[in-house]
Order: C-alpha cells, then sequence, then structure tokens
C-alpha cells in the first residue's frame, strides 16, 4: 500500500488522468482492507488538493467513491479530521458531504467540530458542486 510519505511527495501538478488514477488505486486499497483510515483521508486530501489545481472536476463515479467512503469513516469527534473532510468537500465539490455535514447537530458531533462545521458551511454557502465558483 501506498502511504502519506508517497501522496505527499507527488508533484504539485498533476494531470487529470494521472489523479483518477492515483485516486482510484487509494480507493481500491482502502475498500479491499479496511485499514489505514486516518492515512487515507490524509492521503485524499493530500490528491484532492492536486486536483483542484487541475480546474477541472473529478468524474461523478469516483466522487461518488469518495463521498461513500469519508461517510463511512466520520465519527463527528475528531476535529482534525472534520477539517481534511471539509478541505476534501471543498477541493473536490462533493456535495453529498456538504448536505450530510449540514445536517449535523450539536448532539451528533462534538461542540469543536460542530463549530468547525458551522464555519465552513458559512464560508461555502449552498453549495459546493463547483469549487471554481467565484474565480474569474
Amino acid at each position: 500500500m501506498k502511504n502519506f510519505a508517497y501522496y505527499a511527495a507527488l508533484p504539485d501538478f498533476m494531470t487529470s488522468e494521472e489523479l483518477e488514477t492515483e485516486f482510484s488505486e487509494l480507493l481500491d486499497e482502502f475498500e479491499s482492507k479496511k485499514n489505514g483510515k486516518a492515512e487515507l483521508v490524509k492521503s485524499l486530501v493530500q490528491l484532492s488538493d492536486r486536483q483542484w489545481h487541475t480546474y477541472s472536476l473529478l468524474g461523478n463515479s469516483l466522487r461518488e467513491r469518495i463521498e461513500h467512503c469519508l461517510l463511512s469513516l466520520w465519527t463527528g469527534h475528531d476535529l482534525e479530521q472534520a477539517e481534511e473532510v471539509i478541505s476534501i468537500m471543498a477541493s473536490l465539490g462533493l456535495e453529498a458531504i456538504n448536505t450530510f455535514l449540514a445536517s449535523r447537530s450539536p448532539k451528533d458531533v462534538s461542540p469543536e467540530v460542530f463549530n468547525e462545521i458551522s464555519l465552513a458551511l458559512s464560508e461555502f454557502g449552498d453549495s459546493v458542486s463547483d469549487p471554481y465558483s467565484g474565480m474569474s
């Protein structure tokens, strides 16, 4: 399995095709073993940042796989994880994650996580589906 150091060392600028391959391989590895959860999320942050710099949206099926993966790992009590999930959501335009976070209440998550979600939702507005919105 490729580790976080591998993803952190990838070039800052990659093609959409290269990134799709990296995302698919990472998700395949996670789905087959179901381990390395913290490292998976950190690796997704690395790939998501690089994807954002391609100025193109990741394919729907891959975005759905990422959403499913993130939702399966969600605890609601880990601030670092919440910050990383929000970063991935914003970079990839993950609307299902946005909807999920918007549905969280203070009883579902820790106070710190609820605050982070509230700040993110107020910053991003009603939709995150276009991560390039407002850039012109």
